[in-house]
């Protein structure tokens, strides 16, 4: 078993993964699972329907948290270096605490600017935790790509 040297990014890793496991358990689980997980009320109704769209949606979103996974674990030294490495964790990481932080203030302020990703109207229990998530598993990131950064000059 190979030695974790950035705790940083493994945990961040594990959080990617767990999301994605989610977003897949969301289809297994259907319509009530997706509102739960905050989707749109277009998407929850196409699931009622039994249309497909919803879980396209759902792989897609859990490919690329596992895509995410795999670059995280990856700059962990827990697979082999994918390429690009170090320039995707710094995208990935602002991204995520990009949405950490604007969320709650566009739901404040603008909430039709997130009508169609979410069904979140208002600063509710769903959005403070997935915002909390995204800035932590950014954060993260920062660190952890900041130590391999370190480690490697």
């Amino acid at each position: 078993m190979k030695k974790i040297n950035n705790p940083y990014l493994f945990w961040s890793g594990i959080v990617l993964v767990l999301g994605a496991l989610l977003h897949l358990a969301a289809i297994v689980g259907g319509p009530d699972w997706y509102a739960y997980i905050g989707a749109p009320d277009a998407i929850v109704a196409m699931a009622r329907a039994g249309k497909r769209y919803p879980i396209v949606v759902c792989i897609i979103i859990a490919s690329f948290l596992f895509v995410c996974a795999a670059f995280v674990f990856s700059g962990a030294g827990l697979i082999r270096r994918l390429p690009f490495t170090r320039t995707v964790l710094a995208l990935m990481a602002c991204g995520f605490i990009v949405r950490g932080v604007s969320f709650v203030p566009l739901v404040i302020w603008m909430p039709e600017v997130l009508a169609s990703v979410t069904s979140i109207h208002s600063v509710n229990a769903l959005l403070l935790i997935t915002s909390a998530i995204c800035l932590a598993t950014g954060l993260g990131i920062a660190l952890g790509l900041r130590k391999l950064l370190k480690s490697s000059s």
